[in-house]
């Protein structure tokens, strides 16, 4: 199969999944490395293909239009990330990335793509099993995620929630 068939393909099979697709997987699929699926998602990336990269695989961005999407500012210890991102997923939400405005180096962030309890256990392990901080640490618990759901309502559910617990701040 030609490379062109093949970032064919794995748009055809991005499109169709609502899962993250490990470039392990795509790799054993068309019998090439790893390196070279990174290397095709990098190309459909410079074509305009909105791709996100997550702690699971690839999934495209944005696939359903009718969700709507905000950017909430939180601030909180590092002991409330399970809580905060369960307020969100409970209420309808998934939280697509995290980031953070450090004063040096500037805007720093990660997909994330939580959007289940499981998401946000397998990610509160994958921080404690790498002994690595969150970003939150960088900014005395001060930072940003974009958040999406179905409906402005369920959004507006989310913010106020936050809100409540002390969580959302205005900057």
């Amino acid at each position: 199969m030609q490379s062109d068939e093949r970032r064919k393909e794995i748009l055809n099979i991005l499109n169709k999944r609502t899962t993250p697709v490990s470039a392990s997987a795509l790799a054993e699929n068309f019998g090439v490395t790893r390196q070279i699926i990174v290397k095709d998602i990098a190309l459909l990336r410079a074509e305009k293909t909105d791709i996100l990269s997550t702690a699971r695989g690839y999934i495209i961005n944005g696939k359903d239009n009718t969700v709507c999407r905000t950017t909430v500012n939180v601030c909180h210890d590092a002991d409330k990330i399970a809580d905060e991102l369960e307020t969100v997923i409970d209420l309808g939400g998934r939280v697509l990335t995290t980031s953070v405005e450090h004063p040096f180096y500037g805007n720093l962030g990660e997909t994330l793509n939580i959007k289940s309890r499981k998401d946000i256990r397998l990610f509160i392990e994958k921080v404690k099993s790498t002994g690595c901080e969150p970003l939150l640490k960088l900014t005395l618990g001060k930072h940003s995620h974009i958040i999406e759901a179905d409906d402005e309502e369920t959004i507006e559910e989310i913010k106020t929630a936050l809100k409540e617990k002390g969580y959302l701040c205005n900057n």
